[in-house]
């Protein structure tokens, strides 16, 4: 009655950890906890359980100390005492998933569940974006802005300082807020000054929008999302890039990153480019709109802690939708920081691209992906 898959997917297994085997030991890249089994004999000094991703992109723990070992459902089993359905139920709870969203289909008037072939299933359903005009009409005034004198600092910043060609971002209609006054602001738009507007857009109307506020001190945050009450995150944005470039293959993977910046700097490589717009970064709504996408998916996210979390999240998420995505590593930076670093951007992200999804017949020359150091 469970898709087991798209639950473990869900459940953060170095959270669940926390909870039911204790605050962790070590640091946070290498943490451990003590092992779940009753009959293991804990010394307190060094705990011997470790969480790590399997090939098939499921998370285990494993204990060094007895070889016990097992996925979360196993784990609860243990610490709870409780049966599968029991560590199944709590592992929904935890991960606040409706449990009607993961139970399998039953024949029609009861019975058993159907066999059948398992198909990509997703723990929650992605939103739907609709156009919202009063928004899309915003987006397209604050995009003719975009080319005036007046928002010089605006325009200046995205094409000198982020190097974003003028090309990506006519294409995705970015625009600039010029202030109080000089355009029309729906209710729901946050009230700033010199800001970059960045669309969602879908069939080429806006859906729901970001500002980046340029100027703000360190206390104000960069970012500022519409209200709810105007258009709903749709946790996913689509970008297009401006212009097919002439390569020996055709470019048909989506770039997956964590913000619009970083997508539209891949729209500027050439590629298709998906946003991910929730904190989480792997959340299950923005997993289930990338498996929807044609292409195969390429994960770009941050170096940083945060982003190797986010990306390893994402990825356990798709492979539970039959999505398995490739990674591609970057060692330093963001994808716009290698965009601004680059010297010939298109030709590099286009090697890096091709390095991470692992396809010999398309991958270019050698020396373009040695000299671009691709990890």
């Amino acid at each position: 009655m469970w898709d087991r898959d798209a639950l473990l997917a869900a459940v953060e297994l170095t959270e669940l950890a926390d909870d039911l085997l204790g605050p962790h030991s070590g640091t946070a890249r290498s943490p451990c906890w003590p092992c779940p089994s009753a009959e293991h004999p804990q010394t307190g000094r060094t705990p011997p359980v470790t969480v790590f991703t399997a090939r098939s992109g499921e998370q285990r723990w494993h204990c060094h100390g007895c070889g016990n070992h097992g996925t979360a459902v196993d784990m609860v089993m243990q610490v709870r005492g409780v049966d599968v359905r029991t560590a199944l139920d709590e592992l929904a709870r935890r991960a606040r998933i409706p449990a009607h969203d993961l139970r399998r289909p039953r024949e029609i008037g009861g019975g058993r569940p159907t066999r059948r072939t398992r198909a990509p299933t997703s723990p929650v359903q992605p939103l739907v974006p609709r156009p919202v005009p009063a928004l899309d009409a915003y987006v397209a005034e604050s995009a003719d802005a975009l080319w005036t004198p007046r928002a010089e600092p605006v325009r200046r910043w995205l094409t000198e300082v982020r190097r974003l060609p003028g090309e990506v971002l006519r294409a995705n209609r970015v625009g600039a807020d010029l202030g109080a006054g000089r355009q029309n602001r729906p209710d729901g738009v946050p009230k700033v000054r010199l800001a970059v507007v960045l669309p969602v857009l879908v069939d080429g109307q806006a859906c729901y929008a970001q500002l980046r506020v340029l100027g703000a001190s360190r206390s104000f945050p960069k970012y500022l999302n519409v209200s709810d009450n105007l258009a709903r995150n749709p946790r996913l944005g689509l970008y297009e890039p401006a212009q097919r470039l002439d390569f020996p293959f055709e470019r048909r993977e989506v770039v997956v990153a964590e913000g619009i910046i970083d997508a539209l700097s891949a729209a500027a490589g050439g590629y298709r480019a998906a946003a991910v717009l929730s904190a989480s970064y792997g959340d299950p709504a923005a997993a289930a709109a990338l498996a929807r996408l044609s292409g195969q998916l390429v994960v770009a996210f941050d170096p940083d802690p945060a982003g190797r979390a986010g990306s390893e999240r994402l990825v356990r998420l798709l492979v539970a939708q039959h999505r398995r995505p490739g990674v591609l590593v970057l060692t330093r930076g963001d994808l716009n920081e290698n965009l601004v670093r680059a010297q010939d951007w298109p030709a590099e992200l286009a090697g890096r691209v091709q390095h991470a999804t692992h396809r010999p017949g398309l991958m270019p020359s050698q020396g373009l992906v040695a000299g671009i150091g691709v990890a």
